[in-house]
């Protein structure tokens, strides 16, 4: 009997013993590891952020100059603006669109470039044409219907005149939620068009690009644009003033 006991116990002791190897293969077993170091770096880069102005005066609009925004990333990025200041001013940001005649199978007509300058980013839309086009008017025309061949002028929405100074519109937002369109259609139409709703496209000039306003851009991946800043500071504000711009 106590023999038995005894055998009984060897068992049990080699048995807690295999028990306690096998759980410590479970549970520090492994075939192999590995690790991975990497930097992450921002894929939105800046050149031409240093800017000095010099001498101007209140209650204007001053252009700094251009800055080219970049994203490096294989998808789209969105950005906005940020601006601090101890100078009372409003900043602003602008973007151009080259306005072409067109002929019938929409291919641009050589030596008909008109530049739009727009504010893409800011507190109010503002707008100027580079060029002096008497009679015109800017409009935009949302595609409504949800077909981009089809016409409707009474669509559209008047913008302004064709102005060579920055000029205020009220217009809230490009595109508007009902445009078909991700972006905004801009057109520059003789007066007399817009005013009897008529079709007559050979003198008319239209966008080569879409665009946008509201509180930010959408940067296409791999591409860059090229906005200029807007100031527009208080009457009566003196010194020296420093805007200071975070792109995120």
């Amino acid at each position: 009997m106590k023999g038995g006991i005894k055998n009984m116990n060897k068992k049990l002791m080699v048995f807690g013993i295999l028990g306690l190897f096998t759980m410590g293969l479970v549970v520090a077993g492994y075939y192999a590891i590995f690790s991975t170091t990497f930097t992450v770096s921002s894929p939105i880069t800046i050149d031409g952020g240093e800017q000095d102005l010099g001498e101007t005066h209140s209650g204007g609009i001053i252009e700094g100059d251009s800055v080219i925004i970049s994203n490096e990333a294989s998808s789209e990025r969105i950005i906005s603006f940020t601006e601090t200041s101890e100078c009372d001013v409003e900043t602003s940001y602008a973007m151009n669109v080259d306005m072409n005649k067109k002929n019938s199978e929409w291919i641009i007509i050589p030596d008909t470039t008109v530049i739009l300058s727009y504010v893409t980013v800011g507190d109010e839309f503002k707008y100027k044409v580079d060029t002096e086009l008497v009679d015109y008017v800017v409009v935009y025309y949302p595609d409504l219907d949800g077909n981009p061949g089809s016409w409707n002028i009474g669509n559209a929405q008047l913008i302004g005149d064709t102005n060579t100074e920055w000029t205020s519109s009220s217009i809230i937002e490009l595109p508007v939620e009902t445009d078909w369109n991700d972006k905004a259609k801009l057109w520059l139409i003789p007066k007399v068009d817009w005013e009897a709703k008529s079709w007559n496209p050979t003198e008319w000039y239209f966008e080569n690009n879409l665009v946008t306003y509201g509180n930010d851009v959408t940067i296409d991946a791999e591409s860059s644009i090229t906005v200029t800043p807007l100031y527009e500071v208080a009457i009566g504000e003196t010194g020296e003033c420093t805007v200071t711009t975070e792109v995120a």
